[in-house]
């Protein structure tokens, strides 16, 4: 979201997010009462007032601004980006959660898909992404003869991302270069991984002009998630060129094309026959043209430009305009 407050400048908005944030017992305890009074102190004892609060990803969030709202600004008018887990974690939906979602002005949906999963009624609702960084607008592309990496996974690195997928799969690939970008729970895993296969290269989390470099180089990019409501960084991929391998989630199936600008792979089965397919997919994808990938590669690149952020956030304006009036 970071990118998205920042090409919102114009507006002068303020923005509220977790800054302490890390795996720490004390974290875990800790990070959500210090998130509360933090907005409390910057925000409910502020002489500023909003006429806007825009919650990114639902529940429990919400209770946040309904706060500002019943104590701050009667009239505050509440928009809501839905990302994922703030859905699929809370169905069927508690008598709280309904609750909460009837005092919403706006809603956005990451992905049409999720939109479909949310069963609540909604007064007015937008299928939005939360948009690429215009970093990504101007790419050179780079051949298949001319990449260095040949694998690559970006992201939180945690089960639900399907680390558990990719370490059962660096075998398969241990013939070629696997880079990993990425913090979580699973990145001491990844290095001992990395310790016993020497093509891998685990590299911890890089801001957007690393990452850009990191697409360009990569011959394809892949997402092993469980869940996925939109996946910018496969946005990001393919803005860059780059292929994507993908899990069939939402966010997959709302980006890809199989064959067209990557490979979306079923989920359907257990965990060894998605694993299988993740296999065949990737030998079948080593072994086409290079004119047949650069044709991808162009593919790849059309399909992203949608998102980029410019566009995303003139859309957000004129949401914020309709609601205030």
């Amino acid at each position: 979201m970071h990118n998205q407050v920042w090409a919102l400048a114009a507006l002068h908005p303020s923005y509220h997010y977790m800054r302490w944030h890390s795996d720490s017992l004390l974290n875990k305890l800790l990070k959500y009462p210090v998130f509360i009074l933090d907005f409390i102190w910057r925000y409910m004892l502020s002489r500023r007032r909003f006429d806007i609060v825009h919650v990114h990803f639902y529940y429990p969030t919400i209770w946040l601004a309904l706060l500002y709202k019943a104590l701050r600004n009667p009239k505050v008018k509440i928009v809501v980006t839905c990302h994922g887990s703030d859905i699929y974690k809370y169905q069927p939906p508690g008598k709280l959660y309904t609750w909460c979602a009837t005092k919403v002005d706006q809603w956005i949906f990451a992905s049409k898909a999720l939109a479909q999963h949310f069963s609540l009624p909604v007064k007015q609702a937008q299928v939005l992404p939360a948009g690429i960084s215009e970093l990504f607008r101007v790419v050179e592309p780079v051949s298949w003869q001319d990449k260095t990496i040949d694998v690559l996974y970006v992201g939180s690195l945690d089960q639900n991302k399907g680390m558990d997928r990719l370490l059962a799969l660096l075998p398969v690939v241990k013939d070629k270069k696997v880079v990993i970008a990425g913090s979580g729970p699973w990145l001491e895993k990844l290095q001992l991984a990395a310790q016993q296969f020497p093509n891998v290269l685990v590299v911890g989390p890089k801001d957007s002009a690393a990452l850009k470099e990191l697409y360009r180089q990569a011959r394809c990019f892949i997402s092993l998630s469980r869940h996925e409501a939109f996946g910018l960084v496969m946005a990001e991929a393919m803005a860059c060129y780059t292929p994507v391998i993908a899990s069939q989630t939402d966010g997959s199936a709302e980006q890809l094309v199989s064959g067209v600008n990557g490979v979306l792979i079923s989920q359907q089965g257990d965990e060894v026959t998605v694993i299988n397919r993740f296999s065949y997919a990737l030998e079948q994808f080593f072994q086409q043209t290079p004119q047949q990938y650069h044709t991808m590669q162009l593919h790849s690149r059309t399909s992203a430009e949608q998102y980029l952020l410019g566009q995303v956030v003139n859309e957000l304006q004129q949401i914020y305009q309709r609601v205030v009036l």
